[in-house]
């Protein structure tokens, strides 16, 4: 499973990682974006390549593939698990593409931000304001949530099927182009967003609630834990904790980076950005105490049937819940 040098070659080398997820704990896909200089590389920026790379750990399969793609601005991973299994990444100019289940390909646009369209059509100015760009993907109750920008959120309910959550309003928080940054669920009926300036929402399955929040921080990361509470990662590694209407601050960060991504596994959180992994057990945040070979994997966290995989510019590893196993080192590679 672990990266040789032909497949680094073949799939890696001359790209970035800008996100990771688990579909199963034998099946991992990286998204990579190509290196580009503004100042001496050609072609424009506009034509430059974005790989959906997958690791499957099955005798019978090849271990590292990869599809090309382009015009994909910041492709998003999330995996469906209903009603297929399947990869579904989605880009920031709204963008599908999804591998699984025995297809492989695009599927239609998300419909609703194509300013294009917009114009074409006279559309009003606020009409330009229907929905962002999407930020980050979960799995919640086994369907793929998206959340960005104007406190968009959305569902895939199926192929070329998207729910857009309009009950969120468009007040001052909407002209915000931060938006929301993550989102988390314990089910289809207990959804948590977040971002903005202390601006957080929860969902019961028919309405978004705002909830009073004790901070104007920007909150960057939201994990829905295993222990019934709901952590959020805000300005600077500073975190949160509580659920609904109450909630409490159980660390004050002092990062350059705020926490990109927190999840749930081996019972704590786990939470990271591009310089380190860190956990809160008991309440506590604390550096994750990992080798040296895993640390620099820092960047991003995905979880899926029983591992966690950490991923970022320096190397990939998975964790089963007892012992870690480097599947990219780039040391060894370039």
């Amino acid at each position: 499973m672990k990266l040789d040098a032909h497949s680094y070659e073949q799939c890696f080398k001359g790209f970035f990682l800008i996100d990771c997820v688990v579909r199963k704990k034998d099946i991992l896909y990286f998204v990579v974006e190509q290196i580009y200089n503004e100042e001496t590389d050609d072609p424009p920026k506009r034509k430059l390549r974005t790989r959906v790379i997958s690791c499957i750990d099955r005798p019978e399969i090849q271990p590292w593939g990869r599809s090309d793609l382009g015009g994909m601005d910041r492709l998003k991973a999330g995996v469906s698990l209903h009603p297929k299994e399947q990869f579904v990444g989605v880009s920031l100019n709204d963008h599908v593409y999804v591998v699984g289940a025995g297809e492989r390909g695009l599927e239609d646009d998300i419909k609703g931000s194509d300013s294009r369209q917009l114009r074409e059509a006279n559309a009003a100015p606020e009409a330009y304001l229907t929905r962002g760009g999407i930020h980050k993907l979960r799995t919640i109750a086994g369907e793929v949530y998206g959340c960005g920008s104007g406190r968009t959120v959305i569902t895939r309910k199926g192929a070329n099927e998207w729910f857009y959550h309009t009950q969120l309003p468009k007040d001052k928080h909407f002209l915000d182009p931060t938006g929301f940054h993550d989102i988390d669920g314990f089910s289809g009926t207990d959804i948590y967003a977040a971002g903005g300036h202390g601006d957080l929402w929860h969902y019961d399955g028919q309405e978004w609630k705002h909830l009073p929040f004790p901070s104007k921080m920007s909150l960057e990361s939201i994990c829905c834990a295993g222990d019934g509470q709901v952590y959020i990662g805000a300005d600077g590694g500073t975190v949160y904790r509580g659920r609904a209407e109450r909630w409490e601050r159980i660390h004050r960060g002092d990062l350059t980076l705020s926490y990109r991504d927190m999840v749930w596994h081996d019972g704590k959180v786990w939470a990271t950005n591009d310089y380190g992994v860190w956990v809160i057990e008991n309440g506590k945040l604390k550096g994750a105490k990992v080798p040296d070979s895993v640390r620099i994997c820092s960047g991003h966290l995905s979880v899926g049937d029983g591992v966690m995989l950490l991923a970022g510019v320096y190397g990939a590893a998975l964790h089963d819940g007892k012992d870690w196993q480097i599947i990219i080192d780039y040391n060894d590679l370039q």
